[in-house]
Order: C-alpha cells, then sequence, then structure tokens
C-alpha cells in the first residue's frame, strides 16, 4: 500500500456505498471520497441530458396522476359507502411505488454530484438531537397517568418483587417483561410520580434519536445524511403518542434495543478484527431478545438482516445474508418458545379482519400516509377550521412532491433498505391498523417502522446535497413545521390528564361521602366517564384500579357504558334493576366535575 503526495493512507472502502475513506495526516480527519467523480468525463458521459430530466419528470407527474385517480375509482368498489376512507393512504403508498418504477421505466439516473463535506462533529451533533427531541416534549412532563397506566402502575404496586411483576397479570395477551421491569424500578425509584416515567420516556427517545444518527451515518458514510434523518425522527409528530403516552413506553424501550442490534451488526459487518466481529455479533443478537423482551414489534427483524446482508457489495453475499437471517431466527424462535411457555400460545394476535387488510395492508398505508401527511384532523377542524386545514394539505403535498422527486439521487440499494426496513417492521403491526383515525391514534405502532422513513429522508437531503439553497430551505422547512405540529399535538395530552385527574378526585370525595354516611365502603356502578380527548385516553381502561390506588384500599367498582363493544352492564339497564344496599349507580357530570348519584340501593322486595 503506497502513499500519496500528501501522505494519505487509503484504507478499507464502505462495503455497502462504494466510498472510499481517506485518513489525512496532517490533520488526523477522515474525508470521504467518491471514485466516481475521478473522471468527470465519464461522469458527464452518464448524466442524462437536463432537457431530458424534464421529461421524464412531467411524464412521471403525468403517469403518477393516472395512477392515482385510477386508485380512487377503484376504491368504490371495494367499499362503495365510504369511498375515501382508505384514500389519501392508499394514494401515498401507490405515488411511492409509481416513484420507484419511475427509476427504471422513465429513464431517472441518480446524479453523480458530490454534495460537499459538511462538517458535523459530535460535539455539535448531538447536543442539537437531545435539544430536538426532549423540547417539544417538555409539556408532556405534567401529563398525568392515564388509561392502562394505572392497570400497569397498581401491578407493579402489588408486586413485591421483580419476579412477581413478571408473574402480574398487566399484559394478559402480550408478553414484555422487560418492559414491566422497567415499570416496577419506576415504582421503587420514585413511587410511581408520573414525572420520573415521562423523564425516561424523553430519555429513551433522545437516545433513539442518536442511535438513529449513528445507524444512518454508517449506513451512508455521511454525517449530514444521518444528522437529518434523525433530526427528522426526533421532531416527527407521528411520535406523540408513544413518547407522551407512558403505557407505550415499551416501543421506545423496543427500538432502543433494535436500533443498538442492528449499530451492533454494521459494526460487526465493516471491523477487520475477527475478535472485535464476534463481540459485536453477540452484542447484535443480545440487544435484539432484548427487544423482543420489550415489545414483540422487534419480531420481523430478521428479515431485515437478511436484506441488508444481501445488499453488502462483494462475494459470498447470498451466504452471508442466510447466515444472518438464520442466526437472528435462532434468537427469535427461542423467544417464542419462551413467550408460548408463558402465555399458553402466541396471545394477543389474531388474524387479518379484512380482504383489504390482507391484499393491501393497511399498517404499511396508514403510517407511509400519516408520516408523510400527519394532520390530526380532529384537532385541525375543532381549532382553526377551513383555514388551515387546505393550508396544511397544500404544504404538506409539496413537501411529498420534494420527496418523490428527489428518489432519483438515492442508490438503489438504499432505497430497498430503507423501504425493506420499514415494510419488514410494519408487518406485526398488520392485524391492529386496519382503519383511519382522524386523531392518530395507535401511531405507537409507527414508532419503529418509522426509522426506515427517516433515513430515507436523510438520504434525498444527502443527494440533493447541503449546499443547495432550496433543498435545504425545504428539508428545514419540513422539520420545522414538523416540530411545531408535535409542540400543538402534545396539548390534548395535558387537557387529558386533566380530566381524568377531575374524575380521580370526584370518585374518592364521593367514596368519602358516602363512607361517611353508611360506614362501610361502597359498590360502585360507574357510568358516563371521559374516555377520551381528541385522541388521547383518559378512561378507556383501569378506572376501577385508578380509583383503588388513590384511595389506598380496595373497592368494589364497575365500570358501565352505553356502547355496546364495551358494556359490563347498560346503565339505562342498572337504572331500572334493583341494587342491593351499598351499591350505587353513580355518573360522571363532566360540567360540574362530579358525579351524580343515579340510584342507591334499598332493602330487598
Amino acid at each position: 500500500m503506497t502513499r500519496d503526495r500528501q501522505g494519505a493512507l487509503p484504507v478499507k472502502s464502505n462495503p455497502f456505498t462504494g466510498r472510499v475513506h481517506v485518513y489525512f495526516n496532517t490533520n488526523a480527519r477522515r474525508k470521504a471520497i467518491n471514485p466516481s467523480t475521478a473522471d468527470s468525463a465519464t461522469r458527464r458521459s452518464k448524466r442524462v441530458p437536463r432537457s431530458q430530466e424534464s421529461s421524464d419528470r412531467l411524464a412521471f407527474i403525468i403517469a403518477s396522476a393516472l395512477v392515482l385517480a385510477i386508485i380512487v375509482y377503484a376504491r368504490r368498489f371495494v367499499d362503495p359507502f365510504k369511498p375515501t376512507a382508505l384514500s389519501y393512504q392508499c394514494l401515498a403508498l401507490c405515488l411511492l411505488a409509481v416513484a420507484i418504477a419511475g427509476r427504471a421505466l422513465l429513464g431517472y439516473r441518480a446524479r453523480e454530484t458530490d454534495p460537499g463535506n459538511l462538517a458535523l462533529p459530535a460535539r455539535v451533533v448531538w447536543p442539537v438531537l437531545i435539544v430536538a427531541a426532549v423540547l417539544p416534549y417538555l409539556q408532556t412532563l405534567r401529563v398525568s397517568f392515564l388509561s392502562d397506566d394505572y392497570g400497569l402502575l397498581a401491578a407493579m404496586h402489588a408486586a413485591r418483587s421483580p419476579l412477581d411483576a413478571l408473574h402480574s397479570d398487566a399484559f394478559v395477551t402480550f408478553y414484555r417483561p422487560l418492559t414491566l421491569l422497567l415499570w416496577w424500578l419506576g415504582d421503587r425509584l420514585w413511587h410511581g410520580a408520573p414525572l420520573g416515567y415521562h423523564a425516561l420516556s424523553l430519555i429513551l427517545h433522545a437516545l433513539n434519536a442518536l442511535l438513529v444518527y449513528g445507524l444512518g451515518r454508517r449506513l451512508t458514510a455521511s454525517a449530514y445524511a444521518g444528522f437529518m434523518a434523525a433530526l427528522l425522527f426526533a421532531v416527527h409528530p407521528l411520535h406523540v403518542e408513544p413518547v407522551t403516552w407512558l403505557a407505550a413506553s415499551a416501543d421506545l424501550l423496543c427500538a432502543t434495543f433494535a436500533v443498538s442490534s442492528l449499530l451492533l451488526l454494521e459494526v460487526g459487518l465493516t471491523t477487520p478484527a475477527p475478535s472485535r466481529q464476534r463481540f459485536a455479533f453477540a452484542g447484535a443478537l443480545t440487544a435484539f431478545l432484548l427487544a423482543l423482551l420489550s415489545k414483540e414489534a422487534a419480531l420481523a427483524l430478521p428479515g431485515f438482516v437478511a436484506l441488508r446482508g444481501a445488499l453488502v457489495k462483494g462475494p459470498r453475499r447470498t451466504r452471508r445474508a442466510i447466515t444472518l437471517g438464520a442466526a437472528y431466527s435462532v434468537v427469535l424462535i427461542a423467544y417464542l418458545a419462551l413467550r408460548s411457555a408463558a402465555l399458553g400460545g402466541v396471545g394477543g394476535y389474531r388474524m387479518p379482519l379484512s380482504v383489504w387488510n390482507t391484499v393491501f395492508p393497511s399498517a404499511e398505508m396508514l403510517m407511509l400516509g400519516d408520516f408523510l401527511f400527519p394532520v390530526h384532523r380532529t384537532l385541525f377542524s375543532s381549532a382553526l377550521g377551513p383555514i388551515m386545514w387546505p393550508a396544511a394539505l397544500v404544504l404538506m403535498a409539496g413537501a411529498a412532491l420534494w420527496w418523490l422527486l428527489g428518489l432519483e439521487r438515492v442508490p438503489a440499494d438504499r432505497l430497498w433498505l430503507w423501504l425493506g426496513f420499514f415494510l419488514l417492521t410494519a408487518v406485526p403491526a398488520w392485524v391492529f391498523l386496519w382503519r383511519p383515525s382522524a386523531s392518530l391514534e395507535w401511531t405507537r405502532f409507527a414508532y419503529l417502522p418509522t426509522i426506515g422513513l427517516a433515513w430515507l429522508f436523510g438520504d434525498i437531503c444527502f443527494g440533493r446535497g447541503p449546499t443547495m439553497r432550496s433543498s435545504g430551505a425545504v428539508a428545514g422547512a419540513i422539520i420545522i413545521a414538523f416540530a411545531a405540529l408535535t409542540v400543538w399535538y402534545v396539548t390534548p395530552w395535558r387537557q387529558a390528564g386533566r380530566m381524568g385527574d377531575s374524575a380521580l378526585k370526584g370518585g374518592v370525595r364521593l367514596v368519602g361521602e358516602l363512607y361517611a354516611n353508611e360506614g362501610r365502603d361502597p359498590t360502585l356502578y360507574v357510568s358516563d366517564l371521559p374516555e377520551a380527548w381528541y385522541g388521547a385516553p383518559i378512561f378507556t381502561n383501569c378506572y376501577p384500579q385508578a380509583l383503588n390506588l388513590a384511595i389506598g384500599r380496595p373497592l368494589a367498582i364497575w365500570v358501565v357504558s352505553a356502547r355496546q363493544d364495551r358494556a359490563l352492564v347498560h346503565p339505562e339497564t342498572m337504572a331500572a334493576s334493583v341494587l342491593s344496599p351499598g351499591e350505587h349507580l353513580v355518573r360522571w357530570d363532566s360540567d360540574a366535575r362530579r358525579f351524580d348519584i343515579v340510584r342507591t340501593g334499598g332493602p330487598r322486595p
């Protein structure tokens, strides 16, 4: 190996990107050089003429419009009563498919331009990403427990040891022991205060943004691409539910270990030392197991790992892909066996609910549509009315077009890798996400899959170049707009927490009054509880556990509802039936913020 005139010593090229990393002895800085830039004449000969590029773009837009029109029209035959129920998600997915096909059909070529080396030292990147991940969610520190949080808190409060926590029935149909241990530890460290759990969620979200940056930088050999991907991931409004709702902290923990596993795998694939390779692979498999024990959303990771091995340039790529996929599959099989032994079956999953969900998986459509168009329709229509809604759609449609026209600058291997991560990690959510939500509910299922879309965004920014003013302005506008939406979307969760606290205080006050009059604990049948506020759950579940925790002793509390799918007993039936002594049917008055006694049990006839 020889040195050049400047004393540069070439090292091993990146097997995925084809870039050669050169170390300069003068300043010990690493610089990425694209070998294709050496021969400018060859580069110019391969580039598609500008006039042809314009024609290709016009043809692409026309073809996309025709495909979208066909899909919208065909959607009527699938569901004639709600022809636009899944239209915008379906349109986004089809538009992306047309864009990928357009790369080959319409003559697109990735421009071989040098986007420039943007100096991004770690002492700048890390604080910026941490601030971006924490700042929009600061008001979550004042959000109380909501809905399922009380069930987890009550189960962990009753557990005397970590072993008791693992055997609790907090997750009846799911096996998430690591998440339960985290809740048990939080109950002991900060005595079950919501502030401690929210602080931990923010730490996990910031750590995930740093991991997305580190892995994206390795996969693209660009600090700028990794930084832009992590920045978008940190501020995206689709992550409001998993970061704000404490019961969804399992998604944060699962993403932490899943991305850590992929990062360690990347280290093992690129390091030349055999000892470091074995250590990195062992750490990757261990992190994968921890991700599965946090939440089952990571079970599709072996497929992505096999795809990653197949896309590594060099000999024996097929053998490498099979080996990596098999190693991760062994860990997955061991986890499934452990899960089956603990739950007595698979638990928590069911078959797809409709033919439409099977043919066109709704999970991907919902996630992709909400990622490109994160519009909280319920909040928009109530707060700003018809003015904000069209403006938001126009801005987001422009951003989506910016994405689609930037796909030609992403290398084909990396494009398949980003989309493969998005599609594969969304597989576990197929059976849950089968209908659209106007209030961005169930977006906790999108926390892990949207990492692939964030990497795609960073790669598009890298391909367009950080020095291009128009491209940088659009990317910056997308990030700023999404951060502002995140701050806004957190607001209903604070209001939901206040409404939940009011219902708890009203219940404590009512129990105290009844106990003073009767000299014993009453049996309550509670109706008309606040269930949700603009997508934020209040007491869709676990009000009895919440009231028992607030009072400090177990009471007989039954929630009755007029909704058929959730009803234990209908309020009308309870009002007409004969209640035993000590039993009370009460109804929550949201305006007065108190419980009204509808009927009190008396002597039996």
